[in-house]
């Protein structure tokens, strides 16, 4: 058997490995989550369904991290975990948020994504009109701890807010009368009356409290995830993705 010089093993010796480093270098790409934390139950925007997490929210933000081949991992929580989930940068996504100087000083916002209308419901034989805000002064305003609606209202410490903790629980203590109002997104609570059968038994105030943009939130220390997210927000606003996402779930 005849031995190769030194050099020359050397020389064989990379020729037999270089497709591996090359097959190494050049393979597939490292799959990339993100977690997403988000309020557990609010329909339509945000829910489960047959253990999927689903809306309409969910779907933008779902489009948003395809276009950068990121796979969501999705957390649903109280909204206050959703909070300290992006107060503790434990989580690279949060939503739905309320634009205040306070939290753009606090987290990276994308967007706005959407816009929603907040509204005043009561009971269908309810006497209660709103025209300013002091106008409900007498009465119990059911409200979500935790949760931003509109600013003068958030501000208006002179009016009875009975805090709980989901929209839902909101909803069923006006249909008892524990409560005379509630305010939330109109979308959000005609579904909650629809679900529980009780459309016919509300009324949502005519004059809006606000029309109210909606964001998508990141740990200051997500900046360049940040980044790359705010660049698919506008690709997919720009381009109309968004906006077909949100029309084609409202129109149903």
């Amino acid at each position: 058997m005849t031995l190769l010089p030194p050099a020359a093993l050397r020389q064989l010796l990379a020729m037999l490995l270089a497709p591996l480093a090359l097959l190494v270098l050049c393979g597939p790409a490292r799959a990339e989550y993100w977690t997403v934390a988000s309020e557990d139950h609010f329909p339509p925007y945000n829910y489960s369904f047959n253990g999927t997490r689903t809306g309409i929210d969910t779907e933008v933000v779902n489009a948003l991290l395809k276009e950068l081949n990121v796979t969501p991992v999705h957390r649903p929580l109280s909204w206050s975990e959703v909070v300290q989930s992006m107060d503790e940068n434990t989580a690279d996504i949060g939503f739905q948020f309320i634009a205040s100087p306070a939290r753009f000083a606090q987290y990276n916002m994308i967007g706005p994504f959407r816009t929603g209308t907040t509204v005043f419901m009561v009971r269908k034989d309810s006497p209660i009109t709103f025209d300013r805000l002091e106008d409900l002064t007498p009465y119990r305003i059911g409200v979500v701890d935790g949760f931003s609606y509109a600013a003068d209202f958030d501000a208006a410490t002179y009016l009875d807010k009975v805090a709980s903790s989901s929209n839902v629980v909101n909803f069923r203590r006006l249909i008892l009368g524990r409560v005379d109002v509630i305010i939330g997104d109109l979308h959000v609570l005609n579904h909650m009356a629809k679900q529980d059968g009780r459309l016919k038994d509300v009324r949502v105030l005519p004059k809006p409290v606000g029309l109210i943009p909606r964001y998508i939130a990141l740990p200051k220390a997500r900046k360049e995830k940040a980044e790359r997210l705010q660049a698919a927000f506008v690709k997919l606003r720009d381009n109309g993705t968004i906006a077909r996402i949100v029309d084609g779930w409202l129109a149903e």
